[in-house]
């Protein structure tokens, strides 16, 4: 197979997956608080790469860590996952899922937007025209198509998601 077929087949495979994360969200938030889903979230994710780093015989690599490099770590790991996931996780609890997840997707937009004033990247009026085009579907569907009377069925549920993909752009510039 080549690798442009295994690309596109990962991609698939990717997308396929992450297309049922908002269904996942809401059903979780039906029994827990969106911090106590944190807290499990991240109670398993810290299991499961102790596991990892154990198995690779990579586990005293955290003991070896710099103080500087820990603290870079906590800052990052406070912007992302917690303060990222708490307000995505709030937003969802807000708002329904088919409105949450494209907004949370906005974050590659985001992202685009914030590398021009902190990473010195330029956009073309093509990209432009491209980010203008994604934010109008989101007020689409965020409306339910009633752009002019603009009625959200969360207005702080959408302030929430919004805000969360500047978090999470931040997250990935800082780590750039």
């Amino acid at each position: 197979m080549t690798d442009s077929k295994k690309a596109i087949l990962y991609g698939l495979a990717t997308v396929s997956i992450w297309s049922t994360v908002a269904s996942a969200f809401k059903i979780a938030l039906r029994d827990l608080a969106p911090l106590q889903l944190l807290f499990c979230a991240c109670t398993v994710s810290i299991a499961v790469l102790t596991a990892i780093l154990l198995v690779q015989g990579k586990l005293g690599e955290i003991v070896r860590m710099g103080r500087k490099e820990t603290l870079r770590c906590a800052l990052l790991g406070l912007l992302n996952p917690f303060l990222y996931y708490t307000i995505l996780f709030k937003a969802y609890d807000l708002l329904p899922a088919q409105e949450a997840q494209p907004i949370n997707y906005t974050w590659a937009v985001t992202l685009s937007l914030l590398s021009v004033p902190l990473l010195g990247q330029k956009l073309s009026f093509k990209a432009l025209a491209a980010i203008l085009l994604s934010y109008l579907g989101v007020v689409v569907i965020s409306t339910h198509g009633d752009l002019l009377g603009m009625h959200f069925s969360s207005l702080t549920g959408v302030a929430l998601a919004l805000g969360s993909t500047v978090i999470w752009a931040l997250y990935w510039i800082f780590n750039t």
